[in-house]
């Protein structure tokens, strides 16, 4: 039995990179400085011998026995458990990371009450990456090149119990996990609306309408405008509501109308149902006005 890693483990043997890519099927997750044991699952009856793999290395023999008792644990890597020149068993043993205030958030948005969300995270200190939503008990999503994942989830109108994703991050040594809790409504960031417009003399008239990727039917899922322009004599911007009538005819028939010459305007949407801020409403692109 050893007592300390250090006795067996040289300096040289670490990689200087990191190679894990995907997650290793059979894991543990421990302390540093903890006691750590690892049993070698097999019905195999003979002499079982352990190897220890630092990443990028070729294995060397560390141990003799079925069990493997590691005292103040400092070195993660692959052990595997030997009959003979047989494998019989291998964990891929990591050292538990925790978030603190230099880990990146992780963020989830939605555009739409639709079946799916996007949440986004990236950290370079980690090689492999995945996210599942558990509270429908979804499968693991594998990171995008630019580091967003989509999501799935059951859609629940009235949403008594908030969606939960569960992140993992693993490096050679180090293993991470974050959750995240939040009702979908309030991650619904819509889509910039459809916009036509045309002059009436010094009236600017804008019919809106959601993005094809809003929710339907729209009289379930309504949404309210905000348009910011631009005067042409002073060139004072402005933000006002599209529409001061009746609250629910506003949702279904939306026109601004500005009652002053603008240069330029654009407009947003939010959701009247869901007290969020107009920030959550992505704004469409500036359309230019002359006269």
């Amino acid at each position: 039995m050893l007592s300390s890693m250090s006795l067996v483990w040289v300096v040289a043997f670490f990689a200087v990179g990191s190679s894990l890519t995907s997650f290793p099927e059979h894991r543990q997750v421990v302390n540093r400085g903890a006691t750590v044991i690892l049993t070698c699952s097999t019905d195999f009856k003979g002499p079982i011998r352990w190897t220890y793999s630092p990443p990028e290395e070729d294995d060397f023999e560390v141990h003799q026995g079925s069990q493997l008792s590691l005292s103040n644990f400092d070195e993660p890597g692959k052990y595997s458990c030997w009959g003979g020149d047989r494998l019989l068993d291998s964990v891929y043993v990591f050292l538990e990371d925790t978030p603190d205030s230099t880990t990146p958030e992780l963020n989830c948005l939605a555009e739409t009450y639709g079946c799916s969300i996007k949440c986004s995270w990236v950290d370079p200190n980690y090689t492999a990456v995945r996210l599942r939503n558990q509270r429908d008990n979804g499968k693991w999503v594998s990171q995008s090149p630019e580091g967003t994942f989509i999501v799935s989830h059951v859609t629940d109108s009235e949403e008594m119990v908030p969606l939960k994703v569960t992140l993992e991050a693993i490096n050679d040594q180090k293993y991470l996990q974050i959750n995240k809790t939040f009702y979908l409504r309030n991650i619904i960031h819509p889509s910039p609306p459809k916009v036509l417009w045309r002059k009436k003399g010094d009236v600017l008239e804008v019919d809106v309408n959601p993005a094809d990727t809003w929710a339907k039917p729209t009289s379930y899922y309504p949404l309210e405008y905000q348009i910011e322009y631009k005067k042409t004599d002073n060139g004072e911007t402005v933000k006002q509501l599209c529409c001061n009538g009746e609250t629910a005819d506003c949702w279904h028939k939306a026109k601004c109308q500005v009652h002053v010459r603008v240069s330029k305007f654009r407009v947003r949407s939010r959701d009247p149902l869901v007290h969020r801020d107009w920030e959550s409403g992505e704004w469409t692109s500036w359309e230019n006005v002359t006269y």
